[in-house]
């Protein structure tokens, strides 16, 4: 029967520079390796999709998707490395042993942005779906911006703590990279700028592609958001490119937004002047008359605010404001309510007996100078 000691001198051969102590305790590891794959993959990750499953969600299952092979890659990567590790490695005329040890801090280190990359594809899908709501904050265009940028800063975050572990000093490269990143953001302002705008019109959305847009300097239906810039074609069937960052920073004015509410409709505000000659009765037959008018032109929108009143006394005229809304925002069709409208107007006036008024002025005389004609000729 084998003792202790019989043991502990057998765990001291050596074959090739292993000892079987070595050799035990290695494989001990990799079974371990290998059993802890099978019990995480095999029932944790399984019982996770299970749960899944059940969920109304979609985003869960492509998580555990993404997940599922870099972990097991990454839980057989880590056993082998510890069990390498075990064995010995010499250091001499090359140091193996810090070979071993780099290789694997490498390898973990990629395994992981191998997991990070494989959970920004599933954010990219999630943005993508989302932006493609058109109630949602996100834009559509905007969303593949988000993600690359999210890959670049996985990619090179991963680049520089695998250089840091390689024994590369990164305290300079990241101060160069400040520092370049400065110079280039100095020499790109107005682009950084245009791009700043983009990014908040998109996520802000005061207007989209086919909206009519009015603003200080320019008005028209957008064609195309860019980075950079808006494109807009005219009424005049011309194209204006508009810098992002002055849209960003003015009044913009939304035409389309009345229909937000189920109103496709359009105000109309004017003036009718009647001249003085009318008295105070005419006028308020008048105003009532051009009320029926409104009430009854089928043209005109009875939901919104209609008003008709004897406003103020003018410079040549009497009067009477108007304020109500055409029940179609095209303009023709609005062109043709706003024309009908002012013929029945018109017609009415011309009925009462009352004129409507225009731009005059009288000039009083209050005496007239001398006929000095006469008195020449009598001198002569």
């Amino acid at each position: 029967m084998l003792s202790m000691s019989d043991l502990s001198e057998f765990s001291k051969v050596s074959f090739f520079g292993i000892s079987v102590y070595q050799a035990l305790l290695s494989f001990l590891i990799l079974f371990l390796t290998m059993t802890m794959r099978r019990l995480i993959i095999g029932s944790f990750i399984r019982m996770l999709e299970r749960y899944a499953e059940k969920s109304k969600t979609e985003w869960d299952n492509s998580v555990i998707q993404a997940i599922r092979p870099p972990l097991e890659v990454l839980i057989l990567a880590y056993g082998i490395w510890l069990a390498v590790k075990i064995l010995p490695q010499p250091t001499e005329p090359v140091d193996i042993k810090h070979f071993v040890n780099v290789i694997g801090e490498v390898l973990i280190l990629l395994l992981g942005a191998w997991l990070l990359l494989r959970l920004v594809d599933v954010a990219d899908k999630i943005i993508k779906q989302k932006a493609a709501d058109p109630k949602h904050w996100l834009d559509i265009s905007i969303a593949p911006l988000i993600t690359a940028s999210l890959r670049i800063l996985v990619v090179i975050t991963s680049l520089i703590v695998i250089a840091q572990n390689l024994g590369y000093s990164v305290s300079g490269l990241v101060a160069s990279l400040g520092l370049g990143g400065a110079a280039i953001a100095l020499a790109s302002k107005d682009t950084l700028s245009n791009l700043f705008g983009s990014m908040m019109i998109m996520v802000d959305k005061p207007f989209k592609v086919g909206d009519w847009i009015k603003g200080a300097d320019f008005e028209g239906v957008v064609e195309e958001i860019g980075f950079r810039s808006t494109r807009i074609r005219t009424f005049g069937k011309t194209v204006e490119n508009i810098p992002n960052n002055m849209i960003a920073n003015v009044k913009v004015e939304n035409m389309d937004r009345r229909k937000d509410k189920g109103y496709n409709v359009r105000r109309i505000k004017m003036t009718v002047g009647v001249s003085y000659s009318a008295t105070a009765d005419q006028m308020e037959k008048a105003v009532e008359s051009l009320r029926e008018i409104l009430k009854t032109d089928p043209g005109v929108d009875q939901r919104m605010t209609t008003l008709v009143y004897f406003t103020d006394f003018g410079a040549s005229s009497l009067d009477i404001f108007l304020y109500f809304f055409s029940n179609s925002a095209v303009w023709a069709e609005y062109l043709e309510v706003r024309q009908r409208v002012n013929l029945k107007i018109m017609k009415k006036l011309e009925v009462m007996g009352l004129s409507i008024a225009f731009p005059s002025r009288s000039v009083y005389i209050e005496s007239m100078p001398d006929n000095k004609s006469s008195g020449s000729s009598q001198d002569g």
